[in-house]
């Protein structure tokens, strides 16, 4: 018996059957300008943040879905485990790529509706105006750049903003590996080769994530994390094979050295990123489902931070502090914190682990500016435990401590320069808080129940 091919229908049949209230369907004409980004910020002040399909949208006979990344709920879901077991699952998944299977055109399902030329017209796609942006933005669009010196390929989520019926922009960070695959095709003078995969399965996009080392084969990944090959399909455009069960597939180069200005855009820190300018995107080809489903993600908003988080920034940190620090229990990096705090759980065996095990986190994952070291009797996914802890375990003249001229990212607005403070040059001045528990001395026991206290008040036969 053939297995069920996963891809984003699949995935929202999925959610909706596990949680029947993380599915909303918006029935009424919506504007793809503005009005899409304003109801998720709406649902996420009220503290719900359901995938939400939106079936007729001004402008265009394709419904938009959005929130589909928005929390860890979703994670797990898209991996088939548990909320709490969603980092150990990634790591353990990727562990064991499984290589993609190419099937022909006609068994892809984007290879529906293929559009090449001057056929390829970007207006058709309803894209999302998100906040007061430059204009339109894909953002939950999948980059597949192939490296000019090495052929492997490697997978990013990027913004594009939409300059042309054909052209995009895309900004890739230096930071990362699509920054360096440019960088690397620059230098030879030579076009960097791009397919933009939008409404995958959830998986694509969490492998894409990932911080493994450049050259690892982000197919394999994905095909991990779904648990079943990645289903791909040769190239319309471009020399390599794109993923077959997308909803919508765009094809193109980065021609080397063409810049044009974007922005301003709602980045993850719910700040707007200036106007700069960025590498262009020629798309030489759009093919698509008849009946595609417009993926779009939430600038600035849950959504943002949850795909760049979760799971595959934080299994990351686990994973190299516990390398060097093998007491660490658990790790975390909040959404509130726009991704530039962490919290870290460890048993503490020696005096100085809080601050080294601070140290360790800072060097593993250079985004981090705030790290805050606790005991494992705190819960590092209630921020009112690690206030808590903050509140009664810290002394600042003991207990915290700096580091001038870090790197960060250069989308922290507070970040600084090294001629003028607060010129967006990537520099912060870094914190650790060392909220442990002193050893050698006495120290005052938390109260709290014990685990078998705990497991044995069933609220439902109290409260009925």
């Amino acid at each position: 018996m053939p297995v069920a091919v996963k891809n984003l229908r699949s995935f929202l049949k999925d959610l909706q059957a596990r949680h029947p209230e993380d599915v909303v369907s918006v029935r009424k004409e919506i504007d793809p300008r503005r009005e899409v980004s304003l109801l998720a910020w709406t649902l996420g002040q009220a503290g719900q943040f359901p995938a939400v399909m939106c079936h007729k949208v001004k402008g265009s006979q394709f419904p938009i879905v959005t929130n589909v990344h928005a929390d860890r709920r979703k994670a797990a879901v898209a991996l088939g485990t548990t909320e709490d077991q969603v980092v150990h699952e990634y790591v353990r998944r990727l562990r064991s790529p499984l290589a993609p299977v190419e099937v022909g055109p006609k068994e892809a399902p984007v290879r529906e509706v293929v559009l090449a030329g001057r056929e390829v017209d970007l207006t058709r796609l309803p894209i999302v105006t998100h906040w007061e942006d430059g204009g339109p933005y894909i953002t939950a669009g999948v980059g597949i750049l192939r490296d000019a010196e090495t052929g492997t390929l490697n997978a990013g989520c990027y913004r594009h903003m939409v300059h042309a019926p054909d052209m995009l922009g895309i900004w890739l960070n230096p930071m990362f590996h699509g920054g360096e695959c440019l960088r690397r095709a620059e230098r030879q003078g030579r076009p960097v080769e791009v397919a933009i995969a939008i409404g995958a399965h959830p998986a694509l996009g969490i492998a894409s994530q990932n911080r493994e080392a450049m050259g690892s084969d982000d197919y394999g990944l994905a095909g991990a994390l779904l648990g079943q090959p990645l289903r791909v399909t040769r190239g319309e455009f471009v020399s390599f094979p794109v993923p077959a069960d997308a909803e919508i597939v765009m094809e193109g180069i980065i021609p080397p050295g063409a810049r044009r200005m974007e922005g301003p855009f709602a980045e993850y820190p719910s700040t707007y990123g200036p106007r700069r300018e960025a590498p262009i995107v020629e798309v030489k080809a759009i093919s698509h489902r008849r009946d595609a489903i417009y993926q779009d993600l939430n600038s600035a908003q849950q959504e943002h931070l949850a795909l760049w988080i979760v799971p595959g920034r934080e299994a990351s940190l686990f994973a190299k502090v516990a390398a060097v620090f093998p007491t660490l229990k658990a790790v975390h990096i909040p959404f509130s914190g726009a991704g530039y705090h962490a919290y870290v759980a460890i048993e503490k065996v020696r005096d100085g682990d809080g601050k080294n095990v601070i140290l360790s986190a800072m060097g593993a994952d250079p985004l981090l500016k705030h790290v805050v070291a606790v005991d494992d009797d705190i819960d590092i996914f209630r921020e009112s435990d690690v206030l808590w802890a903050i509140a009664t375990r810290v002394q600042a003249d003991q207990s915290l401590f700096t580091i001038p001229g870090g790197r960060t990212s250069p989308l922290d607005p507070s970040s600084y320069g090294l001629t003028r403070p607060y010129s967006g040059e990537g520099l912060v001045t870094k914190m650790g808080i060392d909220a442990t528990r002193p050893l050698g001395v006495p120290f005052p026991e938390r109260l709290r129940p014990t685990p078998e206290e705990r497991a044995r008040i069933r609220l439902e036969e109290y409260l009925g």
